[in-house]
């Protein structure tokens, strides 16, 4: 290809300003777009600085938080454990304090003997067949064989005939259906016998118990008929204690009130332990720490 050539002095300055024109518009473009990128560059630096102060941040809080949940659930973990751990070192200490206070009663019997003479050995009549006696520190009833539904008792004779009393005794289920057979506590028994008349406290360990007055005149009279409790402690030893004063008669079940009621017909009488059998099946109580405090 050829370029036309010119000698004319005119057109050839006219032709180097339009070059110079040319090459000043290049250079000015090539300044904006440089300046353009410098921008560019700079903005997407910023922003990828922003974006990561902005991440970290993120990162920063989110380890801050779970830091702080994690703690917070550590702390609400030990405030509970801290807490069932006071209430055991409580229960246990009230326990204590209880156990105390009946051992200083006039009459206690932990039954690591048979010192109080209670009803003691093999068991063979028209009712049941079984094994009364006191074995490792506890008096325990057991029935392998009921040959027809029973009542059976024990008497607590050192004491004699009470008037007002503080009782206290464990009681503890250790064989047979929770209702098929029950224990409690007979007092007030007439001096001139069980068909002249006698309180009874009858209790199952799944909650159910009765009070009722008995005598060969009124037959059986529930007092409280049989009502169920929630202060029981089902297949675990129960703590029983009867409150007498006069008329007025106040029972509670493991330190809980559990019913009070008033009843004039017994100014007195004897303490008996016993077992209610409502079934045919084997069964077998366990009584402690019986004590006794006449007031």
């Amino acid at each position: 290809m050829e370029f036309p050539r010119s000698d004319d002095p005119e057109q050839r300055s006219h032709i180097q300003r339009d070059v110079i024109i040319l090459v000043v518009i290049v250079g000015l473009l090539c300044c904006c777009f440089i300046a353009l990128g410098a921008g560019g560059y700079y903005f997407y630096e910023q922003q990828s600085a922003l974006q990561a102060q902005g991440a970290t941040a993120t990162s920063a809080y989110m380890a801050t938080k779970i830091k702080e949940d994690t703690d917070a659930e550590a702390t609400r973990q030990a405030q509970a454990s801290a807490t069932a751990q006071a209430l055991t070192i409580q229960a246990t200490a009230t326990a204590v304090a209880k156990e105390s206070e009946l051992r200083a009663y006039q009459h206690f019997d932990p039954f690591d003997s048979n010192r109080n003479e209670w009803r003691e050995g093999q068991e063979d009549n028209d009712y049941w067949i079984g094994q009364v006696d006191i074995t490792d520190g506890v008096y325990q009833w057991r029935v392998d064989e009921v040959k027809e539904t029973f009542l059976a008792w024990a008497d607590f004779t050192p004491a004699g005939v009470l008037k007002d009393f503080d009782l206290a005794v464990l009681m503890r289920r250790v064989a047979g259906g929770p209702v098929d057979t029950c224990s409690g506590i007979m007092f007030r028994k007439s001096p001139d016998g069980f068909d002249a008349g006698v309180y009874f406290l009858s209790f199952c360990d799944q909650g159910d118990y009765s009070v009722t007055y008995y005598s060969e005149e009124t037959s059986w009279e529930k007092i409280r008929d049989w009502q169920k409790t929630d202060l029981s402690r089902p297949d675990d030893w129960n703590l029983i204690e009867i409150k007498a004063r006069g008329e007025n008669f106040e029972i509670f079940l493991n330190q809980q009130l559990l019913t009070a009621f008033q009843d004039d017909r017994l100014p007195e009488g004897y303490i008996s332990l016993f077992i209610d059998q409502y079934e045919k099946t084997a069964s077998e109580i366990w009584f402690d720490n019986f004590a006794l405090q006449p007031r």
